[in-house]
């Protein structure tokens, strides 16, 4: 049961402002949060590839496991260690999505938005060329947090550099959490305008995406990279043999797709690799944030090359919540306002906050 205290505290807090220090550290609120928002959404997991090397995947919940098989048909199963827990599975275009509760949301109405942008990518015909897993001493929210503001790229020792030098200052500003996430760059809405109408011409898909349905937490987006850039490498040149998707079809465009499924799933991707990120909530202050690098599988890749940027900004991250976390858990901690970079964060907080409520409701 949550106690009453913490149903007061969730009702009071405001999505505006930023959050109380028990959001960040109370394990009520982590195991109630787990239960409302990850047990909800559908999470991909994985790429169908894992499965041409072994048999099972395992997965780790905050009380049990989970278990995908492939069986001798090559269909794929689910189950779990605990029989009460409800798995569903879907794969789409090679994600292996889950869903653990009782009645899960229609994934047909779940996928369809994001649909145009994932298939151009090709991932049907990818492989896992590379995998990390990133330990992130701090709670599931405060690395959210982090991952739906910009203001951290700039400044300090932590700031993100070499992303920076591949995005520009401009993208980062406007778009750096997502559509609508920061403020105007004239010069760059200029080019997102010239290169779309290039980019449509030639038969390949552009759009923005932005959350309508409460239910879901949802964005997308597909902008040029700078001029001079062509993939997110170190020096932003090709570290593949070969491109994915229309863009091995058609030919490049230079493009950038980022594609938020919900709180616990991100897609990156340009001409040559998608990079697939799973955020996974461990405990009220350690979360591990997996990340496979898909290539197609035929390509012949220079893996140090390609994992350069998002290695490198996704260690930074680590570091920059973990001091995070514990400036939350200090006794000094107080709340702040959010500024203009951090509309994302307004956002998050009212969908997280209103999940967390609804939660609550059902159990009384």
């Amino acid at each position: 049961m949550i106690s009453e205290k913490i149903k007061s505290l969730i009702q009071s807090q405001d999505p505006h402002a930023g959050m109380d220090q028990l959001f960040f550290t109370n394990s009520e609120i982590f195991h109630a949060s787990y239960d409302a928002i990850f047990k909800k959404q559908w999470v991909f997991l994985t790429h169908l590839s894992y499965f041409n090397q072994t048999d099972i995947f395992t997965y780790n919940l905050n009380k049990g496991f989970i278990e995908i098989k492939k069986t001798d048909d090559n269909q794929l199963s689910i189950s779990a260690s605990d029989p009460n827990i409800k798995c569903h599975l879907k794969v789409y275009e090679s994600l292996v999505f889950i869903n653990l509760s009782n009645s899960p949301y229609s994934f047909d109405e779940f996928i369809k938005p994001l649909e145009p942008y994932i298939k151009i990518h090709g991932l049907n015909d990818g492989k896992i060329a590379f995998q990390k897993d990133f330990i992130f001493n701090a709670s599931h929210l405060a690395t959210i947090h982090n991952f739906k503001e910009c203001a951290h790229c700039w400044g300090g020792e932590f700031t993100h550099k070499d992303y920076l030098s591949v995005h520009g200052e401009d993208y980062c500003n406007s778009y750096g959490a997502g559509v609508g996430s920061g403020i105007e760059a004239p010069k760059l809405t200029k080019r997102i305008k010239e290169w779309t109408e290039q980019t449509l011409k030639r038969g390949l898909f552009v759009g923005e995406f932005s959350e309508h349905d409460s239910k879901y937490f949802r964005i997308a987006e597909r902008t040029p990279l700078p001029e001079g850039i062509a993939s997110e490498t170190m020096d932003g040149s090709y570290s593949c043999s070969t491109l994915m998707g229309d863009f091995r079809e058609i030919g490049a465009d230079n493009g950038y797709t980022a594609i938020g499924f919900s709180p616990f799933n991100s897609f990156v991707a340009n001409n040559e690799f998608v990079i697939l990120f799973l955020f996974s909530p461990i405990s009220q202050n350690k979360t591990v944030v997996t990340q496979y690098w898909v290539t197609h599988k035929d390509a012949e890749v220079d893996v140090d090359k390609m994992i350069f940027l998002w290695d490198q900004t996704s260690t930074e991250d680590s570091q920059l919540c973990e001091m995070n976390q514990k400036g939350i858990e200090s006794r000094s901690y107080q709340p702040g306002k959010y500024g203009d970079l951090e509309t994302s964060l307004v956002q998050y907080q009212k969908f997280y906050l209103n999940h967390l409520q609804t939660h609550l409701n059902d159990l009384v």
